[in-house]
């Protein structure tokens, strides 16, 4: 287990701010994070996506634009017409029972190595004493990436929706923001006390590790996108399980069902959901279906 599990961990509800990126140095012909599904007269992109960017990230590669030119409906996880609400329920799941602090669930070793990392991040300890460890753990990586001016607001995710709105493309979700958050709120302690221990042992190795998965997504580099979800999790099977698997299961259903009906669209979802043996690529192949790279 290394860092990987804080950075993976971020990657699944839009409202923790995940993912970061750094501006490319330059347009190639090389394959996206996106791969054509073709059904009778109907198609089906699904866009692997990363929620949170520098605001230099954009344009986007060329044929990510037509094919959302061509499509008449986008597919999130969420809904994210309201996003305030969504982490206004995330900070409510995020807090301790009232009499309880952190500093008491971690431990004084483990507090003190907590006040020192955020001290010299010049954030006073205290204002995270009321959370539980996996949303304090969630708050000081996305202070991290703000910090490198990694925001949500220019995630991937957040650009097409607006589009979306902007052009009248219909939007649609796979699931609710509750659900999202439930995954977070039904951690055990033990994965929640992980989740933390991890974020702060490897803080200062978030940036570079999202510099570079940033860069294999922009390139559409598959293989180093999986060993970073399977490294990940690798202590953690059940959490891989009810975070990644389970969910690719439960939307397949709902592809299926826009494969079948007669309008093109495109699902935009986390990348970490595209990609593995259990990953919708892969499931949509097994089911017969012709998926193709961009």
């Amino acid at each position: 287990m290394n860092h990987r599990y804080a950075v993976l961990m971020l990657m699944i509800v839009l409202a923790a701010m995940s993912l970061a990126a750094q501006s490319p140095a330059g347009e190639s012909d090389e394959k996206t994070f996106m791969w054509r599904v073709e059904r009778g007269e109907t198609t089906l992109y699904l866009l692997g996506s990363v929620h949170a960017l520098k605001e230099n990230a954009y344009p986007l590669p060329p044929v990510i634009d037509a094919a959302f030119d061509e499509v008449d409906v986008l597919v999130f996880e969420i809904d994210l017409g309201d996003m305030t609400a969504a982490a206004i329920k995330m900070m409510a799941a995020g807090s301790l029972e009232k009499g309880q602090t952190l500093e008491q669930v971690v431990g004084p070793q483990r507090w003190s190595e907590f006040e020192a990392l955020i001290s010299d991040s010049g954030i006073n300890a205290s204002l995270f004493n009321g959370m539980k460890p996996w949303m304090a753990a969630l708050t000081v990586t996305a202070f991290e990436l703000t910090k490198h001016g990694y925001l949500s607001t220019a995630g991937l995710d957040t650009h097409l929706s607006l589009r979306a709105e902007e052009t009248g493309k219909e939007k649609l979700a796979l699931e609710t923001a509750e659900f999202q958050v439930s995954l977070f709120a039904e951690l055990t302690p033990e994965e929640s006390l992980a989740f933390l221990h991890y974020t702060l042992t490897d803080l200062d190795t978030i940036i570079p590790e999202m510099d570079s998965l940033y860069v294999d997504w922009r390139a559409g580099n598959v293989e180093p996108v999986e060993e970073m979800l399977f490294d990940g999790f690798e202590e953690f099977p059940e959490v891989f399980k009810r975070m990644v698997t389970d969910r690719n299961r439960t939307w397949l259903p709902q592809i299926e069902e826009l494969l079948a009906g007669e309008r093109d669209a495109m699902v935009v979802v986390g990348s970490m959901h595209l990609v593995g043996e259990g990953g919708i690529v892969n499931l949509l192949r097994e089911k017969g279906y012709t998926v193709e790279q961009q």
